[in-house]
């Protein structure tokens, strides 16, 4: 291997390894050995921003979207390539380094990660610290990755709105939480409470979480995406709804240890929620009622 391979004398470390909004990490740069014939050298801070997207051929705007045939289907140049997984460099902070003499032999610095940093995670963001050289030889791009964790100091969670995404609201349902905030892990403890609004079939209620990232790529055309859904956890079966008859129903939900964080980048967003689902008895004109209210997940302390 040689000096600029990734696993050459060129060597990017950050510290600490862990940091969370605001904290200040240090990025080393060593050599084995001074890089030669050397224009120029920077430091960028920033993460690997994931998402999805829709690969169209040669075509792949928005733009475009409206303007294909069934026939076109799968051929370069149309908007029925499919969608891809990719990532995006986002630069946060940019530092030039000092060349004496064209040459390089190492160097320090230090970045503040900020209070928006989104946290790291496979489905979102990979923070690094990344060293680029150009020179008269071959360049050198090395990195030193971090962790960015998000804790419940770092992050302003306030309650929204219940979203109704299926069924014609025939019983008001409303979910109840005892916090917006929740980490990693932890049991999400609250209550459905069903009101019908008129006499209806007995129902079957069940609450899960629900993940969902969203990708809004600047300049690609994004991916539709949709939730994942969690366990599901039955609450109870045939539930007399009446009009004008309240009924509660208590739950305890489990996150995953490994909950990624809610976080919001620049080519894509991830965002939690505590659903719920009932269905009525019977085969009737009465649809299946789905509905969510968001949450702030962390995962740190």
């Amino acid at each position: 291997m040689g000096l600029f391979s990734r696993s050459g004398g060129v060597q990017v470390t950050v510290s600490p390894e862990v940091l969370r909004p605001r904290q200040t990490a240090t990025a080393t740069v060593t050599t084995e050995r001074p890089v030669d014939e050397v224009a120029t050298a920077t430091l960028e801070w920033g993460y690997d921003n994931f998402y999805r997207y829709h690969w169209a051929g040669h075509v792949d705007s928005a733009a475009a979207a409206g303007n294909d045939t069934f026939l076109t289907a799968g051929q370069v140049g149309t908007n029925y390539g499919g969608e891809r997984d990719t990532d995006d460099w986002v630069c946060v902070t940019r530092v030039e380094l000092p060349v004496a003499t064209s040459e390089f032999s190492g160097a320090t610095a230090t970045f503040k990660v900020p209070s928006w940093a989104p946290g790291s995670s496979d489905l979102i963001a990979r923070w690094s610290c990344r060293l680029r050289i150009e020179r008269g030889g071959r360049d050198v791009d090395e990195r030193g990755d971090f962790t960015v964790v998000i804790g419940t100091a770092d992050v302003d969670a306030v309650v929204e709105p219940l979203e109704q995404f299926f069924g014609a609201a025939e019983t008001e349902i409303d979910i109840v939480l005892g916090s917006p905030l929740y980490r990693a892990g932890e049991t999400i403890s609250g209550q459905i409470v069903l009101r019908p609004t008129i006499d209806l079939p007995n129902g079957d209620v069940a609450v899960y979480w629900q993940r969902q990232r969203e990708s809004h790529p600047l300049v690609r055309y994004p991916a539709e995406g949709g939730p994942v859904d969690g366990r599901i956890v039955q609450l109870d079966k045939k539930i007399p709804l009446r009009a004008g008859v309240p009924v509660t129903l208590p739950f305890a939900l489990p996150l995953p240890d490994d909950a990624a964080p809610t976080a919001s980048a620049v080519h894509s967003s991830l965002s939690w929620f505590v659903a719920a689902r009932m269905s009525y008895a019977g085969f009737n004109a009465h649809q299946v009622e789905r509905i969510r209210r968001p949450i702030t997940v962390v995962n740190a302390p």
